[in-house]
Parts: C-alpha cells; structure tokens; sequence
C-alpha cells in the first residue's frame, strides 16, 4: 500500500511539473509575441553605448571582433511560479590572454539598467562589462536573470580582439524548489546581416511553431526589413516590412507575423522566411515551441 501511495504522489509531483512547464512555456513564447507592434515604429531612440578595445599589439588577429546575442530571457513571466536564467559562456579562443567587453540593452535599444548581471565574482551595472581580462584558453561565464520580480527581455553585445568562442542557453526552473524544467541552447549572431534565412516548421494540431527575435544593432537611423514567407517550391505566401530603429530588439511568432495564413490543422508543412534589409546592421535567431519544448535554430546569412 504504501508504494502505491509512493507512486501516486510521484505520478502527482511529474504532472504538477509537466503543467507548470508547459505554462511557462506557453508564457516565455507569449512574451515574444511582439507582432502587434511591428506595424508602428520608434521615433525616440537613445545612443547605445558602445564597447571598443584597444587591439593594438595583440597577437593574431589585432581586429576587435564582436558577436551578438538577440534574445536574452530574464526573470519571471508567470507570476513568480518559474524563473528564466540566461547563461552565456564565453571562451578566449586566442593566442593570447585577452581582453573582452559588452555591452546590455533593453528591447528599445537603452542600456539594461533595471537588471543587474554577473561576470565571474563581478556584477555587470547598467548593462556595461568594462575591458575584462580572459586568460588564454580561459572562461569567464555572464549570467542573471533567475531571481527578477518580473520577466525582462533584453539583447547583448560581446566585443574581442582575437579568437572569441560564446556559448549561450536559456534555463527555465521552478522557482520555488530550484527544478529544471528545461533547458535550450543558442547561437550568436553576427552583428552585420542584411539577408538571412530561418527554417519554418509548422503543424497546426500541436501548436508547433517557430518564434525569431531581430535586433539592429546600428546605434541609429532606421532600417527597414523585409520578410518574405515562401514554401518547399519556393513561392512566396506572404510578405511582410518591418521598420526597426537602431537598437531595436522585435520578436514574433510566423503565424502572427504573416496572419491570416490558411493553414490546414493536419500534418506537418515545411516552409522558411527570408528576411533583406537595407541595412547590413542585423542580428538574429530562431526559436521552435511545441508545448514544454523549446528548439533552436541559426539564422542562416546569405549576405
């Protein structure tokens, strides 16, 4: 009897986590839900600070280098149930020990000053990580997110003089006991795209869809981007422009993006969205949901 009533409550415990992370699942996918705004724009945009290095007499490549991540989960977005961590690991790569920089912005292009990160033992203020040291073949690991009152998004900049490797994931956790719910991996983007190509896999029954975040990265002036929707022969279903201001971070959902779309609710489709730009200041990734299931992807570049 009583390892049946074991198993009862184990059964419980594995249905309260399942819900619980399809819930906040479903919430992180909402909160990149930006569609509705995408048809307006931003007039007033602050001048993003930017991290530059002196390269001059490293060994190697004496180019300051940087790459991007565009979408950066902090926080809540449930009500306090579960928290996102985003967690970027960044590896000197070099030949040489090195110096590193950063910089943190919110979706409107403004320093991250409601946030406070870490770097190693240190704490990154108002979005900005100085001229930092890395070791040869050392790590310094940047994170936060896991204790904010509120859901944040925000977007980030990482800038060095030589070889620089960035892993970066999202981890989703109950808030109360520490549970990992799960846990998906990200790339970096270049900073300087103007076309790209991110793979659509679309099946109406189960709710699978693929989310994408855009950021300019220029620190001002605007850009105007144009998405086109096409299928497996390569016609174009939709299309959709898209005005971003410098330092503007947008995310969506493709069905949103390009609604209404007529799409049957049996079987899988296969499609894939081309963004161009006018401005070769884009970065960008993509994100497939399906319940508590989260997968990504690379923007593919094509110039």
């Amino acid at each position: 009897m009583a390892e049946r009533v074991e198993s009862v409550n184990n059964n419980k415990r594995i249905l309260k986590t399942g819900v619980l992370a399809v819930a906040a699942t479903t919430l992180f996918a909402v909160f990149i839900y930006r569609v509705a705004e995408w048809s307006g724009t931003h007039s007033e945009m602050a001048v993003q600070e930017q991290a530059n290095l002196n390269c001059s007499g490293v060994a190697g490549n004496a180019l300051q280098t940087t790459k991007v991540i565009p979408q950066i989960p902090l926080g809540t977005f449930d009500g306090g149930r579960t928290t996102y961590t985003t967690i970027i690991q960044v590896v000197n790569a070099g030949e040489a020990a090195q110096n590193i920089a950063a910089n943190f912005y919110k979706e409107d292009g403004t320093p991250l000053d409601n946030v406070t990160l870490t770097a190693g033992t240190s704490s990154i203020e108002s979005g900005v990580l100085s001229s930092t040291s890395i070791v040869k073949d050392g790590i310094l690991v940047i994170s936060g997110g896991g204790t904010a009152d509120t859901g944040i998004i925000a977007w980030g900049k990482i800038a060095a003089c030589g070889g620089l490797a960035l892993s970066t994931f999202f981890e989703l956790r109950d808030a109360a006991n520490n549970i990992l719910y799960s846990r998906v991996g990200v790339a970096a983007s270049a900073p300087n795209m103007s076309s790209f190509v991110i793979p659509r896999i679309r099946e109406v029954a189960t709710g699978l869809d693929v989310g994408f975040a855009l950021v300019n990265t220029a620190s001002s002036g605007m850009a105007t981007v144009t998405a086109e929707l096409k299928d497996a022969a390569g016609k174009t279903i939709a299309t959709k422009n898209i005005p971003m201001a410098g330092g503007e971070h947008r995310a969506g959902f493709t069905k949103d993006l390009f609604a209404p779309l007529n799409e049957t609710k049996n079987g899988r489709i296969y499609q894939y969205v081309k963004f161009n730009s006018t401005s070769p200041t884009l970065a960008a990734i993509a994100l497939a949901f399906e319940g508590s299931t989260q997968t990504s992807f690379a923007a593919e570049a094509l110039q």
